[in-house]
């Protein structure tokens, strides 16, 4: 049985574990951008992610799936945009309402910078059994799960958010 110690010492384990991570996951992405010749940042990226994933969105869906307010999520697409990497369209459903899909270029980028990413990683983690990899990325989408309802309770979604997919991009999907 543990006394509180000893959970107390693996929580905050964990908790110093996640900062040396979020400190070096800049780090991680600068490196694959100047590897791969592919810059995009952290929002664009997940953006990217999520509308390859799911096709064409409304900028309501995207605030709710990142929990940002509309009009961080605007500026946000219009940056895509500009850069020419996601093309507005009329919803078919309501003519008044916008769809943001990805452009041929926007596609390439992020299937690029995905790719660079998964080598990367694989590079990272090549002696890991593939059941540790199995159980780690499960446990990092618990993880993430845990967040978004954490964030969730604290900030309830303004619009109803699109299901997230059971598991993560296939390597062969593209």
């Amino acid at each position: 049985m543990d006394n509180g110690q000893e959970l107390d010492d693996r929580l905050i384990k964990i908790e110093h574990e996640l900062s040396v991570l979020s400190r070096r996951a800049e780090r991680f992405r600068m490196a694959i951008a100047d590897e791969s010749g592919t810059v995009l940042d952290r929002s664009a990226y997940l953006l990217l992610s999520h509308i390859h994933e799911h096709g064409a969105v409304r900028l309501t869906t995207l605030g709710a799936v990142f929990a940002l307010d509309i009009s961080t999520v605007s500026r946000q697409v219009a940056a895509l945009a500009t850069a020419g990497l996601v093309e507005r369209t009329t919803d078919p459903s309501d003519r008044r309402a916008t769809l943001v899909k990805l452009s041929a270029r926007g596609q390439q980028r992020y299937l690029a910078t995905r790719s660079a990413r998964v080598k990367t990683i694989n590079s990272l983690v090549q002696t890991w059994a593939q059941e540790e990899r199995n159980v780690f990325g499960a446990l990092l989408g618990r993880l993430n799960a845990a967040i978004a309802e954490h964030d969730r309770a604290r900030f309830p979604p303004q619009h109803e958010p699109c299901p997230a997919p059971d598991a993560p991009p296939k390597a062969g999907t593209d």
